[in-house]
């Protein structure tokens, strides 16, 4: 969970404190069943490019004796090129560990790490970046255990003397059971995606974690 929210869905560079990655050709499918997929969504979609690995972050906790043995990360990209939702499954060697991770996965920690990294990425292009707010919702009652942040950003672009303002929101439902835990994570400029069809993918995902638990 900790990754996938410090990504919000862009690639990530190897850290040395992220977990170690052992994965399996059993819980590798498992974890494929379960994650979004284009067909989920609505017409407008298609799968995103994959992105230049976005760069740690320096305040993360050190996971490095956890041990991942499945990690999938469909994303996808609206055709406007700037919204996206995706899904990171994440499955571990142990209930406990996936614990330890989700624990560690802090509202604080997501808008520190979020902040750094957007600031890093977008440095070159003289943008300038704040967090407006950071939120922690009601989430959906599924699973073990749930979570829903939701992060406002201000992007701030100084041109000609003037400086525009746009807003940029990050969204994350989580849902854990046993050894692995779902993120859906979305980001869009402006306002967040309805509510009503975040719920909608969240209970789907949800649905299919039930299904593979025997198999995770």
């Amino acid at each position: 969970v900790r990754t996938s929210l410090r990504r919000a869905g862009a690639a990530s560079a190897r850290d040395p404190k992220d977990p170690q990655q052992r994965h399996t050709a059993a819980d590798t499918t498992a974890a494929r069943s379960i994650a979004l997929k284009l067909g989920d969504l609505a017409a407008g979609w298609k799968a995103a490019p994959k992105d230049k690995p976005a760069p740690a972050c320096s305040t993360e906790p050190d996971e490095s004796k956890l041990v991942q043995t499945a990690r999938i990360d469909p994303t996808f990209v609206w055709k406007d090129g700037a919204t996206t939702i995706g899904s990171e499954i994440d499955t571990f060697a142990t209930a406990a560990q996936a614990l330890r991770d989700w624990r560690l996965s802090t509202l604080g920690l997501m808008g520190r790490c979020l902040l750094e990294s957007a600031r890093k990425q977008l440095a070159s292009q003289h943008v300038t970046v704040t967090l407006s707010s950071a939120v922690s919702l009601a989430p959906p009652k599924l699973g073990e255990r749930s979570l829903h942040y939701r992060l406002i950003f201000l992007l701030h672009r100084k041109q000609a003397g003037k400086t525009s303002v746009v807003q940029f929101v990050t969204e994350m439902i989580a849902i854990g059971v046993g050894r692995t835990s779902v993120v859906l994570h979305a980001a869009s400029p402006g306002q967040p995606l309805p509510a009503s069809g975040l719920t909608s993918l969240a209970k789907l995902l949800a649905k299919r974690l039930a299904s593979s638990a025997g198999a995770i």
